[in-house]
């Protein structure tokens, strides 16, 4: 499953309240993702899910990429 930038800064800003962040950050980001991804396998083509590890947080899913990190409780338009 593949990380968008988009995703890696979005951890970064949501889930670590990091506001300053270099490109080094939003790597190391979309690698942990991307390796906290590796055994999931979505049913659907447009899915939202429980970020594993951080329960008050959701992936939002798109055609084989997380698009974006959001609040548990917001929903995604």
């Amino acid at each position: 499953m593949k990380v968008s930038v988009h995703a890696g800064e979005r951890f970064l800003e949501r889930v670590v309240n990091k506001s300053t962040y270099t490109c080094i950050d939003v790597d190391f980001a979309m690698r942990y993702l991307h390796h906290l991804f590796l055994d999931v396998v979505p049913g659907s083509s447009n899915k939202q899910f429980v970020l594993p590890g951080f329960e008050n947080f959701r992936a939002v899913y798109r055609e084989n990429t997380i698009i974006t990190i959001i609040p548990k409780g917001r929903a995604h338009v």
